[in-house]
């Protein structure tokens, strides 16, 4: 596969071989994929920990739900 890199794109890629964090150009994109990738894990794996918590605390009667009509509370008589 080719890639050609411009820009901002290019200047990262540069800097990163530069400062010794990748040998070659393919190298510090495989590194930059992997980094978002990690990250994109990390992240989905805090949504699902945060979700997790609020189902437990409403099991466990320490959250409320609320339905729309209780949500909006005294606009609820501008919704149909």
């Amino acid at each position: 596969m080719n890639v050609t890199l411009r820009g901002r794109v290019q200047q990262i890629l540069d800097i990163m071989i530069e400062e010794g964090y990748a040998n070659t150009k393919s190298e510090a994109i495989r590194l930059a994929i992997l980094d978002f990738g990690e990250k994109r894990a990390n992240e989905w794996l805090l949504v699902k920990e945060k979700l997790d918590t609020i189902d437990n605390e409403i099991r466990e009667g320490r959250r409320q739900v609320l339905n729309a009509r209780q949500a909006l509370g005294a606009y609820a008589k501008h919704v149909k």
